[in-house]
């Protein structure tokens, strides 16, 4: 029988369990697919203390077609300066903050900072919502319904072992079978797009196609329209039950509700997803006992039997058969030479560089070279990654402990050398005053955010790809290169060190030292 209270209870146990990665699976699963973490109403007034800039956010509501006339405004030439952060009034966080909280939508908001910032309102609305448009729709069957497979397939793992990772979030990716998956998904809400114009119908085929996801988590391999058909007939005679199932979670949904979705994020979307992958076993081996067509193909018994104090047993069984996508199978835990430390230095100080200049280039139309140097390189970018790789290679088995570490150790980096270049040259080559929760101007937590994300990508996919292909040079080739490079940005060094690379759009002097007034205040 179909008892929702037995089904909880081992959902909530499975939940127990792993609690710590299915809050963290949940919380990528939700940010991913565009869901809110936290809500804020259309009129909100937030002030900060004084050490914080004094930071007051007013967020007024506006629809998108009042972003398109935006658009077309600051085409005319007309301007709106009322600022929604009368003090965060630059950087990408504030404008894009100021732009959703106008808009409503993420997708909308985020383009058009993006069309004030790099092209200062110079492409035509329409052009705007088309690529929006577009990317939302490559977004949705692409990264939204293969993650919502991934999602499944996490939690039907972490419901017999104890040890499963947030990493299943990427496991269709990595079974190179993204197309498929995302094909499959497509069908299923098609389908159940046309059901909707029955009115009844569209409800009814909800519940039927509710099992598409989880089948296809346990087997990727089936084809779109055995899994739909499968899906129906294992749900024939249940569709009440479950959505008298979701029914049963209405009071923790409230709950989520009042708490900003933050209660959701921490206990109810688990708790419904542990739950919901019981429903989907027991349905799974009735279907087996009846003799359902096409049931024998749900077939990974690594799913099966009682808790497992470890992790799944990757590639057995059903998923040995399926290759694995090796551009997602880097070894992040691997040991680097010195030669390969000099060279992902230079590589990514070079990446640094073309960054920096492109972006000056986008939003000013004008070539710039960044940095203290004369050569192509921002020392600060590859410093920042070699040191990540170094200090932090114990904690690389941890991706959310080393997202934060990443953050800090980048962050005082940025900031020693901001003092430095000040205390040398009494020129600053960066300034946040005016950023969102900048700190004397040196870091903020925009800048903070990239480097994580950065240092993040670097870690787990740039440097084990970079690696790999220096693996395929010689040694002494290597040896040379490097010399080459250390020689030639040695010399640039000592020629920066007594005329170092300023002008508009590069330095500022500073008149009133930022480090001068510190003192003076701890005199005080």
């Amino acid at each position: 029988m179909f008892y929702r209270k037995e089904l909880k209870l081992k959902g909530k146990s499975a939940f127990y369990r792993n609690w710590k990665m299915c809050i963290i699976t949940c919380f990528i699963f939700t940010l991913c697919i565009g869901g809110t973490i936290i809500s804020f109403s259309n009129s909100t007034e937030v002030e900060y203390p004084d050490n914080l800039n004094q930071i007051n956010i007013k967020l007024k509501g506006e629809n998108n077609s009042d972003i398109v006339n935006d658009f077309l405004n600051g085409i005319k030439g007309k301007e709106d300066n009322i600022p929604e952060f009368e003090n965060a009034t630059e950087g990408v966080l504030s404008n894009v903050a100021n732009n959703v909280s106008k808009s409503g939508s993420y997708l909308f908001g985020v383009l058009n900072a993006i069309n004030q910032m790099l092209f200062k309102d110079h492409i035509w609305a329409s052009v705007i919502i088309l690529i929006g448009a577009l990317c939302s729709l490559f977004y949705w069957i692409f990264v939204s319904k293969v993650l919502e497979v991934g999602n499944a397939r996490f939690y039907l793992e972490n419901r017999k072992y104890t040890k499963t990772k947030t990493n299943k979030l990427l496991v269709i990716y990595k079974l190179n079978k993204t197309c498929h998956v995302a094909y499959t998904m497509f069908l299923k809400n098609l389908y159940s797009l046309l059901w909707c114009f029955t009115i009844i119908g569209g409800f009814i085929k909800y519940y039927s196609y509710m099992l598409v996801p989880y089948i296809l988590a346990e087997n990727p391999n089936m084809k779109p329209s055995d899994v739909i058909k499968l899906s129906r007939d294992m749900m024939h005679g249940y569709k009440w039950e479950m959505f008298k199932l979701d029914i049963s979670f209405i009071g923790w949904q409230l709950l989520g509700f009042l708490t900003f979705n933050i209660g959701n994020i921490v206990f109810t979307n688990p708790y419904m997803n542990t739950t919901k992958v019981e429903a989907y076993m027991y349905l799974r081996e009735l279907s087996k006992t009846k003799g359902i067509k096409n049931a024998s193909m749900l077939c990974d018994s690594n799913l099966d039997g009682g808790i497992v104090f470890g992790e799944y047993p990757l590639y057995e069984y059903m998923l040995k058969e399926t290759k694995e996508n090796k551009w997602l199978s880097f070894d992040f835990n691997r040991n680097y030479s010195l030669w390969d430390y000099v060279l992902i230095f230079f590589i990514l100080s070079g990446v640094g560089w073309i960054w920096e200049v492109l972006l000056h280039l986008c939003q000013y139309g004008n070539f710039v070279n960044r940095g203290t140097l004369y050569g192509p390189w921002l020392p600060i970018y590859g410093a920042g990654c070699v040191a990540l790789l170094v200090i932090l290679k114990k904690y690389r088995k941890n991706p959310f402990i080393y997202f934060v570490l990443a953050m800090i150790v980048c962050g005082l980096i940025e900031y020693g050398t901001s003092v430095y270049l000040e205390l040398v040259h009494h020129m600053a080559w960066w300034d946040y005053t005016g950023f969102f929760l900048n700190l004397n101007g040196r870091v903020c937590l925009e800048g903070l955010l990239v480097f994580g994300i950065g240092g993040t990508f670097v870690t787990y996919i740039a440097a084990p790809f970079i690696a790999n292909i220096l693996d395929k040079i010689k040694k002494e080739h290597k040896t040379m290169i490097c010399l080459i490079l250390v020689c030639l940005i040695a010399c640039d060094f000592y020629i920066s060190g007594k005329t170092p690379n300023t002008g508009d759009g590069v330095t500022t002097e500073i008149k009133d030292s930022k480090l001068d007034k510190i003192k003076e205040q701890i005199k005080k």
